[in-house]
């Protein structure tokens, strides 16, 4: 339930984690609600020079909305189980969907690169971060989830968390929030050569669907870091704080 007389003050992504179609209201502005979901609403509005109260207006309505309707509330949901959605929701898509995205990707680049030379950028730009992000998904199933279900399970069992796995699952949750910060600027990057994922009026088909296909994939991005870093990576904290 979101609270609209402390509501300027609760942190983005404590707003997205308890409503996730909050997170609709926060992209129509521009507002980052995963990488930088730390900061309050009204800093946050502040940042984007967005009006504090037509925003907090919008998400008082959704809280209403909310109350009615069904959605994922992914902030109950225990570590273990959130991870194996991750995986097979957002893990997925980014497995699925990025060589489809490269390939049109590159194809835009060498037909229309000429003319519109941000294509050439906006293809190497999206290697990259398809790179970097598989390179990530490896370390999170590997290393990271499986450590935080490790200690799920021990605190569970009320058994003893030794110092090392404490620094350990530490460390782990910071190099990944590191991670998620990199790909938000680059997907970022991408945005704004591509204006806002807004095609030239002469676009060909394949030139349309690529930017779609990039507003879909910095869609699932936001999401998915969202739920890492402001949900589950907090419940992870909790165990060892």
């Amino acid at each position: 339930m979101l609270h609209p007389e402390s509501l300027s003050q609760q942190k983005v992504g404590d707003i997205v984690s308890r409503n996730y179609h909050a997170a609709g209201v926060f992209r129509q502005y521009g507002i980052d609600f995963c990488c930088g979901g730390g900061i309050s609403l009204q800093q946050a509005c502040e940042k984007k020079e967005a009006p504090l109260d037509e925003v907090m207006q919008q998400l008082t309505d959704l809280a209403g909305a909310a109350s009615t309707g069904t959605s994922e509330n992914y902030h109950e949901w225990d570590p273990a189980f959130l991870i194996d959605y991750i995986e097979n929701t957002h893990h997925r898509f980014v497995r699925s969907k990025s060589n489809e995205i490269a390939a049109y990707s590159q194809k835009v680049a060498h037909v229309h690169g000429e003319r519109h030379p941000e294509n050439v950028s906006i293809y190497h730009t999206f290697i990259g971060l398809a790179q970097d992000l598989l390179q990530h998904l490896e370390a999170e199933e590997t290393a990271v989830f499986p450590l935080i279900k490790k200690v799920s399970r021990l605190k569970e069992e009320n058994k003893p968390l030794d110092d090392q796995l404490r620094e350990q699952l530490q460390a782990e949750l910071e190099g990944m929030e590191s991670d998620h910060e990199h790909a938000g600027e680059t997907m970022a990057q991408i945005r704004q050569l591509s204006n806002d994922f807004t095609p030239p009026p002469e676009a060909c088909t394949t030139y349309r669907i690529l930017y779609q296909n990039l507003a879909g994939f910095e869609e699932n991005l936001h999401k998915h870091v969202h739920l890492e870093n402001n949900i589950l990576f907090r419940k992870a904290q909790a165990l060892i704080s």
